[in-house]
């Protein structure tokens, strides 16, 4: 009878350890699409800004710390979709009509408050 029970502990644990790897692989199936997703974006956003996906780290190996905003010319694509709206809170528009480097103006935080634009 002590045998038997023997053997159900065992099965019992070795069940439980089963659950626990199956639970451990889908926490790190989770986590590795959530940093898929989040690098996604940041390559994403980096190009909307022009920038390298570290954003100017000084020890990245790609840009040697240089790539901060405006580092490079950015995605106008890109740029529409995540910063044009930003500027259009501020009351800076992008015109579609003009050139790119021409369609934004010089704006203050200063300048932004005084049109009313809330921040």
């Amino acid at each position: 009878m002590m045998r038997l029970t023997n053997e159900a502990q065992a099965v019992r644990a070795g069940r439980m350890r089963g659950e626990r790897r199956l639970r451990v692989r889908q926490a790190h199936q989770r986590l590795a699409s959530s940093y898929a997703s989040i690098a996604e974006r940041n390559a994403a956003l980096a190009a909307a800004c022009g920038a390298c996906t570290c954003f100017g780290e000084p020890h990245c190996l790609d840009c040697g710390g240089e790539g901060k905003p405006g580092w490079q010319r950015p995605d106008e694509s890109l740029f529409r979709q995540y910063v044009a709206p930003v500027l259009a809170r501020l009351g800076v528009h992008v015109d579609d009509e003009t050139p790119h480097h021409d369609s934004l103006r010089a704006l203050s935080w200063a300048d932004a408050s005084a049109q009313g634009a809330s921040l």
